[in-house]
């Protein structure tokens, strides 16, 4: 009696509306939302109550006891089902292993649909799994936003789609039957996301699997919202880069990685594309019309045969090349200059990166066009020193960098080599070194260190510097240059 009377005292100080309440707890983890049930009833009430639900199956770490997670989960949705109450948002992760669990997957999901939520996140693992995804999901006509991960979806094909409120659609480890993207796509009118990530295409009649192709063709009308689309290890063919701007009128961002299927020089104009990123394992050859660009990343394993055409305004670049051929020569460093001739209009920071030894040829008999600026340029600092210094004569050739970063482990000798070649001792002075190949335009170098305690950079006297290479580790080092004429 004492103790109800005092939490009846406490929830009547501490009373706000269940909206409020709900809202803020919101804003918390899951653990932390349930620690709020004991503050006093309405904050009780309110997490039975609340219209985000969230079951995860890491919060049961008993891996040998799963009664636990499953009472709870069956629980909670009789409870929101016999209330009849709303939810906005339903989010289940759990490892189907077997019927029970599959039973329980399927009952949850089913009933957060007839509840009327606008927010669908299911993860199943392990991953591309048998797990089929209730057919009922596609049946809500409030749903705005569906993430799929792991499941396999199977839509009949004489059923109609009724999730015509679709906003957003992420399908990530998932096996689909026959066509069923454009299926969904072509019924919801209003996609502004679309993401697929490594999905895989099954047929009925046959359980082998193969990457997914977007084969059917696309109509004009079927992304006229769209506003960001990412591929993953999806085959695409030459049709989806065809009349680009009136397939994709309102695309501001278009993410394409490891995607095939499309040869020969492509171009793709747009009005409203605003950030692209490329991943690419083989060559790429594309004219970006892009005058609205605001940022460009790519990552690959071989340079690119990119192109910017009627860019307007400022934006940036941010390439990133692993180079795995064992003889880098004249004409890498070429192609790698004129790609980044290509990007001048652009703020561009590279980064190179190299897991294996390295035999480079000298390019000082190679003459071209000028020099591209670098904003930054990040080095593999862990070549040998005999190979250094010929990278640096392609480095040299090919750009002119402002800023050269070293982050994390490196070679105190390759430090103390590119100093040597950045500078030289005149009188006691530490000047610019403009008597090596590609450096004769330097006009000023720097040094400088991070602080972390300070969260800043530090200048380094070089004297200082040179003498500490060997006995202290720099984590993170910058070089700054000045160029004549930048």
């Amino acid at each position: 009696m004492e103790n109800c009377k005092r939490m009846a005292a406490i929830d009547e100080h501490l009373h706000l509306p269940e909206p409020i309440i709900q809202h803020i707890q919101s804003f918390l983890s899951r653990k932390e939302a349930a620690s709020t049930a004991v503050i006093c009833k309405s904050w009780y009430n309110s997490w039975l109550t609340r219209p985000i639900l969230d079951f995860d199956e890491h919060d049961f770490p008993d891996l040998f006891n799963k009664d636990e997670f499953y009472n709870f989960v069956k629980r909670s949705m009789e409870r929101y089902h016999e209330l009849n109450l709303n939810k906005e948002s339903f989010k289940l992760w759990m490892n189907v292993r077997d019927i029970d669990s599959s039973s329980l997957a399927t009952e949850s999901i089913v009933k957060a649909v007839k509840l009327g939520v606008n927010n669908l996140n299911i993860e199943i693992y392990p991953p591309r799994t048998t797990y089929i995804l209730p057919k009922e999901v596609f049946e809500i006509e409030s749903l705005k936003v569906l993430s799929v991960f792991g499941c396999k979806i199977d839509w009949p094909l004489d059923r109609k789609l009724l999730c015509s409120k679709l906003q957003s659609l992420i399908l990530r480890y998932v096996l689909v039957g026959d066509d069923v993207i454009w299926d969904i796509i072509s019924s919801c009118p209003l996609i502004e996301k679309l993401l697929l990530y490594e999905c895989q295409y099954s047929v009925r009649a046959n359980p082998a699997t193969e990457i997914l192709t977007l084969r059917s063709p696309i109509k004009v009308s079927s992304f006229h919202k769209l506003k960001y689309l990412f591929l993953q290890k999806v085959n695409v063919n030459e049709q989806f880069f065809s009349d680009f701007s009136l397939k994709f009128p309102c695309l501001e961002d278009l993410s394409l990685h490891d995607c095939h299927g499309y040869k020969g020089r492509r171009q793709i104009s747009s009005h409203s594309l605003k950030c692209i990123s490329l991943t690419q394992t083989k060559m790429l050859w594309v004219n970006f019309d892009v005058p609205n660009i605001r940022k460009f990343t790519f990552k690959g394993t071989c340079i690119p045969r990119l192109s910017f055409t009627s860019a307007l305004k400022e934006w940036e670049s941010d390439i990133s090349i692993v180079y795995y051929d064992n003889h880098l020569n004249a004409s890498w460093f070429h192609e790698l200059k004129r790609f980044l001739t290509n990007l001048t209009l652009s703020k561009i920071s590279l980064c190179l990166w190299s897991f294996r030894k390295q035999h480079i040829d000298h390019v000082r008999e190679i003459e071209g066009l000028p020099r591209p600026v670098l904003e930054k340029l990040m080095l593999p600092m862990h070549l040998e020193t005999s190979m250094f210094s010929s990278f640096l004569d392609g480095l040299f050739w090919s750009c002119r960098p402002k800023v050269i970063t070293i982050n994390g482990f490196c070679k105190s000798r390759l430090l103390e080599f590119l100093c040597k070649r950045l500078i030289q001792v005149n009188e006691n002075c530490y000047i610019p070194n403009q008597n090596v190949f590609g450096q004769c335009g330097l006009e000023e170098v720097n040094v400088e260190s991070f602080e972390v305690t300070l969260n800043e950079w530090l200048s380094l006297p070089w004297q200082a510097f040179l003498d500490s290479l060997k006995v202290k580790e720099y984590k993170e080092l910058r070089f700054l240059l000045k160029w004549m004429d930048c």
